[in-house]
């Protein structure tokens, strides 16, 4: 009578028995029972009673998920159990010790008894959901035996999922009863189901879940929680009714009502290290691609640059001492931190992990190893003919002789190129010979290094080596700023200042008011004295302007002048340093420069905006500039705005109206009285008023004027018209056709009141090659249509002839209706003026006499 709702299995069991297997009901009952398989079995012949027994019972719910495990073996044959229990709402932990080959049933009692008076470890999500479920994940890495590694339970808020640490692996101070063997446990949330439903099932898998819905199957990754995957179902299959994996194969099936589909799992981990590694996690980001050596690489670099940010320097030594990171590059990143230890480690390590025939790289790490330990014993080393060495350390001098001692070691021995170079450096008076010889870098770095950077200065200006300059300029800068730029001006010309600036940025970002004073006096040079003209420069000297001198940056703009094709800075990036400035102080200073900026762009609406904020005056000589005086719309916008700010925000209407005088006849009382409050009378107004209303009335007895001088016009137009209605002309018998000399009235023609006359179809010969593209398509298109309408009316007379048509009246007049107008249209084409005298004879002086065939063949006749 039990409405069984989960199973958990042994996953232990061998031969034709399931072992103790954990029955869940509906009525919240946790049972056990054995099942066993074979001709002697006692199953189906006895009572099935007597193999389930109830081991406990919840207060007030059914059981959705059951799953339990071996977490540690005795000694005594008795072995440590722990049960996990789903509910809608709960999951319960069960840990207890008991002996699975004692006989006795049931075995899971001894766990059960332990929670007798003692309510079992839960955890509790909101909600109820009754088709909840749970899944172990179970792995057989590095054991005989299964052993779960993650979980997955299924809730009304999502899915609640996590790792399994068994006893060894977590703190077993407290209890067996209320020790937890969950950690990094988290909810995740089911995504947007796109009214999909809620979720039928799940499947777990190493790094990904699973989620069914009715028409689709969802992917989510259980590291970053993100949708991978998502498979939607066609609906001729049916809806989706089930998920579940294959615990031995790791397959997964998916099935409807008429079809199973199958999904295989392949490469899951191939980019788990990226998402390990954005999260910090290096140790196991190096695990999923030790395969892998480029990306190996990718998570060594990173963890260094962590142990670096964090200052722990050493670490982060040894880690970029095994990825393939340029070894000048991390060198330099520990030289300039003055972590000289950690360099040191990192030349210790990289010279352990360098192969056998890599000589040259063994020389070079040995060799700067073998200076670091000079330094730090502070002693200098002298040879003296045959072999005696003199040590000085501090005041003390030491003769040795050439044998093994406890300071100077191994100098007899020739084995290897790496010990020859270490004997030199230790024994070799070369760095006393450098002056001799003019190997005047190495003099100005062991000056450098011995923080004697004057001499290090006087050292560069023995040379003529340009270049070195550029190199030891960084580090003088920071020291003896002033000395160092009156050596650049010295050079003049030879230096090039752009391979200067890269000094002066890490002087002036972290160093004091000498330091940026000593830079703007140096680009100051550049540009004055120089005539330096690079954008770099400019830009660079104008950013130390707007940061520390704001004063200065309105006279350098001024001086750079207004066209913008002659400046030498970029007028977008000094718009940002002076807008970007929130110095208080230097904020009216650095609007005037904005202003100025502005109109170098040529954008007078944002200028005068800006220089309302500081001066109207500056905003006026803005408008009225020079180059604004014959656009007078733009300088009305402009002289609009000046008005508008004077109305409104000084409030001072007798100052509004001596603007107005001001504005010249750009601006009249009208435009500005909208910008007045509600409140002012009209007497404020009333001088401007009359003098506006007296302007009008002039404009209008000027309109009524010009009105009556059109009147005219158009009677005097209408009288010609109608006098050229009444005119007319007379065609003698002996007049010829302008275009080809015959007779005029042999055939239909034009006569023009300029007395010209053409046949019609010399008139379309001749003016036809002057038409216009468009209008020459036109009269084509009439002619042909005129013509279509011709043969119609014939052939339609001489039918009518033969049938007696009643109806031919009325279609006559329409016929002669719709040729009219063809022909007055066509006729308003090419004959609307005279092809001799009209304006289509002017247009047509640059024609050629011949064209290009006939001219040519001409030409030949000519030759």
């Amino acid at each position: 009578g039990h409405k069984i709702e989960s199973v958990g299995w042994c996953h232990t069991a061998t031969g034709n028995t399931t072992g103790a297997v954990l029955v869940g009901t509906s009525w919240g009952l946790i049972m056990e029972c054995s099942i066993e398989a074979g001709e002697d079995t006692k199953f189906f012949g006895g009572s099935v009673d007597q193999y389930f027994k109830q081991v406990y019972k919840f207060a007030s719910s059914n059981g959705r998920g059951l799953e339990y495990f071996c977490t540690a073996s005795k000694q005594d044959g008795k072995n440590e159990y722990c049960i996990f229990a789903a509910t809608p709402n709960k999951l319960y932990q069960f840990s207890g010790t008991m002996s699975p080959n004692s006989g006795e049933v049931p075995v899971f009692q001894a766990v059960f008894s332990l929670y007798t008076n003692t309510p079992p470890r839960h955890i509790h999500i909101p909600g109820i959901r009754d088709d909840s479920q749970l899944i172990l994940l179970y792995s057989s890495k590095g054991s005989t035996v299964p052993v779960p590694t993650q979980f997955a339970w299924m809730t009304a808020e999502g899915v609640y999922i996590g790792e399994i640490k068994l006893p060894s692996m977590v703190e077993t101070s407290t209890s067996i009863q209320q020790r937890s063997l969950i950690t990094n446990a988290r909810l995740v949330h089911y995504p947007d189901t796109d009214n999909s439903g809620e979720v039928l099932n799940i499947v777990l898998t190493e790094f990904h879940l699973l989620l069914l819905y009715s028409d689709r199957l969802k992917v989510i990754c259980s590291l970053n929680e993100q949708l991978i995957f998502e498979d939607v179902y066609s609906s001729r299959y049916g809806q989706l009714r089930g998920l579940v994996k294959d615990p031995a194969q790791g397959t997964i099936w998916a099935y409807t009502d008429g079809a199973v589909f199958k999904y295989k799992v392949v490469k899951e981990s191939r980019d788990v290290w990226q998402m390990y590694l954005d999260m910090g996690k290096f140790d196991l980001a190096r695990e999923h691609c030790r395969d892998n050596p480029a990306n190996l690489d990718k998570v060594l670099t990173r963890q260094a640059e962590h142990e670096f940010s964090k200052g722990q320097y050493q670490e982060s030594a040894l880690y970029y001492a095994i990825t393939q990171n340029c070894f000048e590059d991390v060198a330099l990143k520990f030289l300039r931190a003055g972590k000289e230890v950690a360099l040191r480690a990192y030349l210790q390590k990289k010279l352990s992990n360098l192969k056998a025939g890599e000589t040259t790289q063994m020389t070079m790490l040995s060799t700067w190893l073998v200076d670091f330990i000079l330094k730090c014993v502070a002693f200098v080393c002298y040879v003296l003919l045959g072999d005696e060495i003199i040590i000085k350390s501090g005041t003390c001098l030491s003769i040795y002789k050439r044998t093994k001692s406890k300071k100077v070691c191994n100098l007899k021995q020739k084995s290897s190129p790496i010990n020859c170079t270490i004997k030199n450096i230790q024994i070799s008076p070369k760095w006393h010979r450098q002056s001799v010889v003019q190997d005047y870098e190495r003099v100005v770095n062991h000056h450098i290094q011995n923080e004697d950077y004057t001499s290090a200065l006087d050292a560069l200006r023995k040379q003529n080596s340009v270049p070195l300059y550029y190199k030891f300029s960084p580090v003088l800068m920071q020291h003896i700023p002033q000395t160092t730029v009156n050596a650049w001006i010295q050079l003049g010309r030879r230096i090039d200042p752009r391979h200067i600036i890269p000094s002066l940025v890490n002087c002036t970002e972290r160093g004091s008011e000498t330091h940026w004073m000593e830079a703007i006096r140096y680009l100051e040079y550049c540009t004055t004295e120089l005539e330096c003209s690079d954008p770099a420069i400019h830009n660079y000297l104008l950013s130390l302007y707007a940061k520390h001198v704001p004063n200065s940056v309105i006279s350098y703009l001024r001086g750079q002048g207004d066209d913008s094709s002659e400046i030498c800075y970029d007028v977008k990036y000094a718009l940002r340093l002076c807008l970007g400035n929130k110095d208080p102080s230097a904020s009216e200073t650095l609007h005037q420069a904005c202003v100025h900026i502005y109109t170098v762009m040529a954008l007078y609406e944002e200028a005068v905006n800006m220089a309302l904020k500081v001066d109207v005056e500056l905003a006026k000589s803005i408008a009225d500039r020079r180059e604004l005086e014959e656009d007078e719309e733009t300088r009305r916008k402009l002289w609009l705005c000046i008005a508008k700010h004077i109305v409104q925000e000084d409030k001072d209407i007798k100052r509004a109206m001596k603007f107005l005088q001001e504005s010249g006849d750009l601006l009249k009382i009208e435009d500005i009285l909208p910008f007045f409050p509600d409140f002012v009378t009209i007497d404020h107004f009333k001088d401007a008023l009359c003098e506006s209303l007296a302007e009008y009335n002039k404009h209008i007895d000027q309109l009524k004027d010009e009105m009556n001088e059109a009147t005219s016009s158009a009677h005097s137009i209408r009288a010609n018209i109608q006098e050229t209605r009444n005119r007319h002309l007379v065609v003698g018998g002996t007049d010829r056709c302008q275009s080809c000399d015959k007779l005029l009235l042999t055939r239909a023609f034009y006569l023009f009141p300029c007395q010209h006359a053409f046949h019609n179809d010399c008139m379309w010969k001749d003016v036809r090659p002057l038409l216009i593209d468009s209008k020459r398509d036109l009269a084509d298109r009439l002619q042909q249509q005129l013509m279509v309408k011709l043969a119609q009316s014939k052939q339609i007379v001489k039918n009518n002839k033969n049938y007696n048509n009643i109806n031919d009246s009325t279609s006559k007049e329409e016929r002669k209706t719709a040729r009219q107008k063809l022909i007055k249209d066509l006729d308003e084409t090419i004959a609307n003026e005279c092809v001799l005298c009209g304006e289509i004879a002017v247009r047509s002086i640059d024609t050629p006499f011949l064209d290009d065939t006939f001219g040519q063949a001409e030409c030949l006749v000519w030759i």
